[in-house]
């Protein structure tokens, strides 16, 4: 089964739909300053909304993108189908190499977030993907059949902090 992309990711005016799911897209400008304002005036709070957000967003979104291509049955096309998700949404590239239902590690060697981070405000002392860390779990959630808030997603090492890559690790919560 192929996906149509230019279906399934279009421009309807001055709407984004991705399998007919408004998407809100802004730029890397806006993501790290909210990022910024979140972590600034809610410390782990704020961390904790982001990853929330992202973890629902990807949840409702991947399992309606499954519901409409029902064709995509398997674990490995799923994961596959998220990594080019990721990509073409323009949030980096991103690894599902050592995952399975218990958990394992992800890479991402290049993502939105970190070249706005690093733009905007230079090296950090901390991992900063909290968006990447949500996501990873709502999509898994979906494709492993759990509920949300089922994973735990911590970063290791972070390209925001110069390290060589992201590595998030996933663990049942």
């Amino acid at each position: 089964m192929i996906l149509d992309w230019r279906k399934a990711l279009a421009r309807k005016g001055f709407h984004v739909t991705l399998s007919d799911l408004h998407m809100a897209m802004h730029s890397h400008h806006y993501n790290i300053n909210l990022q910024k304002m979140l972590e600034d005036n809610f410390i782990q709070d704020g961390t904790e909304v982001m990853i929330r957000a992202a973890e629902e967003a990807s949840f409702f979104g991947f399992q309606s993108i499954l519901h409409q291509y029902n064709q995509i049955k398997t674990i490995k096309s799923k994961l596959e189908l998220v990594s080019t998700l990721y990509q073409n949404c323009g949030l980096g590239i991103i690894h599902f190499q050592k995952i399975g239902p218990k958990g394992g590690s992800i890479i991402s060697m290049s993502s939105h977030h970190v070249i706005g981070w690093l733009a905007k405000h230079g090296r950090r002392t901390t991992p900063g993907c909290h968006f990447s860390r949500g996501w990873i779990a709502g999509v898994l959630e979906v494709i492993y059949n759990r509920p949300i808030g089922y994973y735990l997603v911590e970063e290791k090492t972070c390209k925001m902090m110069l390290d060589e890559k992201c590595l998030f690790m996933v663990r049942e919560g």
